[in-house]
């Protein structure tokens, strides 16, 4: 089973970083950050739906726990193989968010152009945009975000596909 699980959470996980390489490449307008993480969403749900499914089908049956199983270890795996994908395009020296720093930035500044107090603090909004573009905060968020998910949705989905004869195995 784990190959299914490598096999759906890196198709996850694939998913994720290209929508995050459009995004942050401009490709897609850096606005459609709520676009983004929907579709990093819906990739996940879809990968999980297709692996217990396929699952069940090679088995006869799946049970709620190795459904929910079966869900975090997708979710997992989506998380690394995204985060490889962040990682990537960090490398060298992160230059490839520059200008949608400068985009969140400028928007950070119009937000506030009326309320001298909140533009009093230019650096420490800087820092605080520069910091959500760090692997470290990407990793958190992404892991977060994709167990929840993958928890949240596994559980509700195993109620309808897992056979209701055991909670076990």
């Amino acid at each position: 089973m784990s190959k299914y699980y490598l096999i759906f959470g890196g198709i996850a996980g694939l998913a994720s970083a290209t929508l995050e390489y459009l995004l942050f490449s401009g490709a897609l307008g850096y606005d459609k950050s709520f676009g983004v993480v929907f579709g990093k969403i819906l990739a996940l749900i879809g990968c999980i739906v297709f692996a217990v499914i396929l699952i069940r089908k090679l088995q006869g049956r799946i049970s709620f726990v190795r459904t929910s199983f079966s869900g975090l270890m997708i979710a997992i795996v989506c998380s690394a193989v995204s985060g490889i994908g962040y990682s990537i395009m960090h490398y060298p020296d992160g230059a490839f968010f520059n200008e949608a720093k400068t985009y969140y930035f400028e928007g950070w500044k119009e937000a506030n152009k009326d309320k001298p107090e909140e533009l009093a603090r230019t650096e420490e909004a800087k820092e605080q945009i520069n910091a959500k573009f760090t692997i470290k905060h990407h990793t958190i968020f992404d892991l977060g975000m994709y167990l929840v998910i993958g928890a949240v949705f596994t559980a509700f989905f195993a109620g309808f596909i897992a056979d209701r004869n055991s909670l076990a195995g």
